[in-house]
């Protein structure tokens, strides 16, 4: 990992949707971990779950159906069944990034953002995901549903270990950049700004709240560093 700049900002990146283009093999495989489960009934509308998060819906289904509260081996078996099926998936469909994902890194680790990643996903299907598309990341700066259930949390979290890891000790901007409607949620519920990336003619639930939309990443450079980085002094790779 480069750093060219004193960082004192921080920029707190989703990975499925945002960088990688996952949502669909991972939506399989934690189906079908959750289906394993012999769930009677199962609500598999995981948006409607309090947490939008693989552990946070575990933990949901699991009162949802009376169970006793998942403990550590119950979550290690879970997380097995997901990296197992992703992995499936992954070696037969492959991975792409999201246009612009691994230049969009690159770039920020050289300009004054501390960048940290935070994801609803479990720790080692993120591993997967992030390598497969050669993401630039460190695991300190990784923050998944491996340790928190609540995405709340997680970001909290992520802005801590951000500030802790760059030595921002009062931060000049804390943005929160993804795809989804809950990283919305979550960016106003801690009082962080938000980007959000989603294609318009996919029709992105995100434009009708007021944020700014990007359509991939080769745009979203266009925020990282405005000018084309000629402000910054940062030299950015440009779409083929």
């Amino acid at each position: 990992m480069q750093a060219s700049f004193e960082k004192d900002s921080i920029l707190v990146l989703d990975v499925d949707g945002t960088l990688t283009d996952s949502v669909r093999i991972h939506q399989r495989a934690l189906l079908g971990a959750m289906e394993s489960l012999a769930f009677e009934g199962l609500n598999t509308d995981w948006g409607s779950y309090p947490h939008h998060t693989d552990t946070g819906i575990l933990i949901h289904a699991h009162a949802e159906h009376g169970r006793a509260l998942p403990q550590p081996h119950d979550l290690a078996r879970f997380e097995h069944e997901i990296d197992e099926r992703f992995t499936a998936l992954l070696n037969a469909h492959g991975l792409a990034e999201i246009p612009g994902a691994r230049a969009f890194v690159d770039a920020a680790h050289r300009s004054r953002w501390g960048v940290v990643f935070a994801t609803g996903g479990i720790r080692q299907v993120s591993h997967r995901k992030l390598r497969s598309v050669a993401i630039d990341y460190t695991d300190a700066m990784l923050i998944t549903a491996s340790e928190y259930s609540s995405r709340e949390q997680l970001v909290a979290e992520a802005i801590k270990r951000a500030q802790a890891g760059y030595g921002i000790t009062k931060p000049r901007a804390i943005v929160s950049m993804g795809d989804g409607m809950w990283d919305l949620k979550v960016a106003r519920q801690l009082g962080i700004d938000f980007v959000g990336i989603g294609s318009k003619r996919q029709r992105s639930p995100l434009l009708a709240e007021g944020v700014t939309v990007y359509d991939d990443m080769w745009d979203a450079m266009h925020w990282l560093t405005p000018g084309r980085g000629r402000a910054s002094g940062t030299r950015l790779a440009s779409r083929p």
